[in-house]
């Protein structure tokens, strides 16, 4: 259950939201199961929603977002047809891709998996010269409690291709959440990472029982069992 408070401060940034910018507003949620939950608490107000269905801290990805090249790199990455990859990440983008709006709110938790997906969000922007107003809603994935901050384009292209593409990290400054999750996601992207360490010393538990405690162990990077998995299964073959 969502506090009652925190339900109140959302429903408050939309009214908020709603008065200055009226319903030229687009809001993206990290993924589908924020959808959900925004749906089943009655969350979305005027404006337009959408998920963004991806997990950009796994697999190899393209300079260009959201280019065919970009779609074949990811569709291949995630074992899935490009089709499959339209269907499930870029058809629930459409609006994104097709209307114009004042303003864009982004829905992100502050772990690893959700900045990764910010970062690149924030780069496509970038990427089509986005002039609208900019906002970050930081989601506590738990209780819903969101702190905003106002987000200014300039770097995050360049950012992107730093540390999704050429693995290396960036000089340029970066708001606190997206620094913690560059770290996390150099540390991630080593052989013999934190994770790997804690499943190799771990390999006597079971499946499930390994599952809930790297979840309870490491729920700064935002993983969810498929990477998790993906994971175990490397490292117990090694």
């Amino acid at each position: 259950m969502i506090n009652l408070s925190h339900k109140l401060k959302i429903k408050d940034f939309h009214n908020k939201m709603n008065h200055q910018f009226g319903f030229e507003i687009l809001n993206i949620l990290n993924g589908q199961v924020m959808c959900e939950v925004f749906q089943r608490h009655q969350l979305m107000e005027k404006g337009d929603y959408i998920s963004f269905n991806e997990a950009m801290c796994s697999h190899k990805t393209s300079v260009a977002i959201f280019s065919d090249e970009f779609k074949s790199l990811r569709a291949l990455g995630h074992k899935i047809s490009v089709q499959e990859y339209e269907d499930f990440t870029m058809a629930p983008l459409e609006l994104l891709f097709e209307m114009e709006y004042k303003c864009i709110v982004l829905w992100f938790g502050d772990d690893m998996f959700c900045q990764m997906n910010m970062l690149t969000v924030l780069a496509y922007l970038e990427q089509v010269a986005y002039k609208g107003k900019i906002f970050f809603n930081m989601v506590n994935e738990i209780t819903y409690k969101i702190e905003t901050i106002e987000i200014f384009l300039g770097s995050y292209k360049k950012i992107y291709q730093q540390v999704l593409i050429d693995h290396q990290f960036p000089e340029i400054q970066v708001i606190s959440s997206m620094f913690q999750g560059i770290e996390l996601y150099m540390e991630y992207i080593k052989d013999d990472n934190e994770i790997v360490a804690y499943i190799r010393e771990n390999e006597d538990q079971s499946q499930n029982e390994l599952l809930e405690n790297l979840f309870q162990s490491f729920p700064q990077y935002g993983l969810g069992d498929v990477q998790y998995l993906k994971i175990i299964e490397t490292t117990t073959k090694v």
